[in-house]
């Protein structure tokens, strides 16, 4: 397919959900509403935020993991990724919801709603951290509360106005105005070649500033200096497994005529290098802290080692790495709808696990927690909106980066 036979099928290029997903969304919105008043009605409050922080973050990180992609690959200039990059762009969409969770979750926490407070310990009782020059210096309640409102808007605003320009030279192009729209490619190019460098750092930055407010200061007098590489691997492994779902879900599709072979296998080999990756660093974490043997470092992990906990830390470890390391080895596993999608599936739901472990054993009482019921509840209703989001978006903008400058030669086998 060259640009002409894209400028001929420029109307085919939007997606809009079927009569099966709709009623799928509708039901997992549902789902997390009715989860979230059965929690705060029943006396679990801290556990509801927890879940909602949880599975907020884990799907925020996926979002920005979408727009991180796209910059890496603007600023080197390349091509295999074109065909694909737009749906990954699309993830983005859920950013705003996002931001709006965690706004009104620092609101519930500075007004004590429902007991908000309680899921940060060193909130509630700021003297736990007086002990720790730095820590009692930089966890403080207004502080946090700005800054890392600041940081979710910033990255909202880097984020929109780096995915805002291809879209408008793509909307461009779906008007009628090819050549208006692919002389403003080029310097929506250059520009993006430019700017993606300083836009990376701002990302890595804001992200792992998140990161230690939101999730490490769950456990105020644990610390590790990993921790944003942690979860940036984690959000590359979680990205490229939505990606191959979303990438076979529109196979039968205008979008997916465009996306080849070698598409998939580029994504697969992503996401099983960043599967060795994200194991390398959890391996890192724990080798330190036990020849450390630091009591403040290795309490977070005894504790974790506790039942009902445990039987999640021997899980999570075999889906996340030791079944994708192996099986994602062959070539046909990156490309075969009947293996990779499943494989994809368990990396997100045990990157999940990953992620549950982190937030619910700081905020839920081990003897009080007999599955992960309400967990999953929430998590269906923010699966739900961050499908809503894609949709929403794909259903206004094209899903092929028509006037994009490098796709023709990435649609003709251009690979590097």
């Amino acid at each position: 397919m060259n640009t002409n036979q894209l400028f001929e099928q420029r109307k085919d290029l939007f997606l809009k959900p079927s009569t099966n997903v709709r009623g799928a969304m509708v039901f997992c919105l549902i789902a997390g509403l009715a989860t979230v008043a059965y929690g705060m009605l029943g006396g679990m409050q801290e556990r509801v935020w927890g879940s909602l922080l949880l599975n907020t973050f884990f799907f925020f990180a996926i979002a920005l993991g979408g727009s991180v992609f796209a910059a890496m690959q603007d600023v080197i200039g390349a091509t295999w990724g074109r065909p694909v990059m737009r749906i990954h762009e699309a993830f983005t969409g859920f950013m705003v919801v996002a931001g709006a969770i965690f706004l009104a979750f620092f609101a519930a926490i500075k007004l004590d709603l429902a007991h908000a407070r309680n899921v940060y310990s060193w909130i509630k009782d700021p003297a736990s951290v007086h002990h720790f020059w730095g820590k009692r210096s930089w966890l403080v309640e207004n502080f946090m509360l700005i800054r890392d409102s600041v940081a979710i808007m910033a990255i909202i605003a880097l984020a929109r106005w780096q995915i805002g320009m291809k879209v408008r030279r793509d909307k461009m192009f779906v008007e009628g105005k090819k050549d208006e729209a692919l002389h403003f490619g080029k310097e929506v190019q250059a520009k993006l070649r430019y700017w993606s460098a300083p836009i990376l750092v701002a990302y890595a930055i804001l992200f792992s500033m998140l990161c230690f407010d939101m999730l490490m200061s769950l456990a105020p007098t644990w610390f590790s200096t990993l921790w944003g590489g942690w979860n940036f691997a984690i959000m590359m492994q979680t990205l490229m497994a939505s990606l191959l779902i979303a990438m076979f879900a529109v196979t039968h599709t205008a979008v997916g005529s465009v996306i080849q072979r070698q598409q998939f296998h580029d994504v697969g080999k992503i996401m099983h290098g960043f599967t060795i990756f994200f194991a390398y660093l959890t391996y890192a974490h724990i080798l330190t802290y036990w020849y450390g043997n630091v009591p403040e470092e290795t309490e977070y992990f005894i504790h974790r080692l506790q039942a009902p906990w445990l039987y999640i830390v021997i899980a999570a470890p075999i889906m996340s790495f030791l079944i994708p390391l192996f099986a994602l080895l062959p070539k046909i596993s990156k490309w075969t709808r009947g293996i990779t999608v499943p494989l994809a599936s368990l990396i997100l739901f045990a990157q999940w696990l990953a992620y549950l472990l982190v937030v619910q054993p700081q905020v839920v009482q081990a003897s009080a927690w007999k599955g992960p019921l309400v967990e999953l509840g929430v998590g269906l209703g923010i699966l739900g909106a961050f499908m809503l989001t894609f949709f929403r978006f794909a259903g206004q903008n094209p899903m092929v980066a028509v006037a994009d400058p490098l796709l023709p030669e990435a649609m003709g086998q251009g690979h590097h």
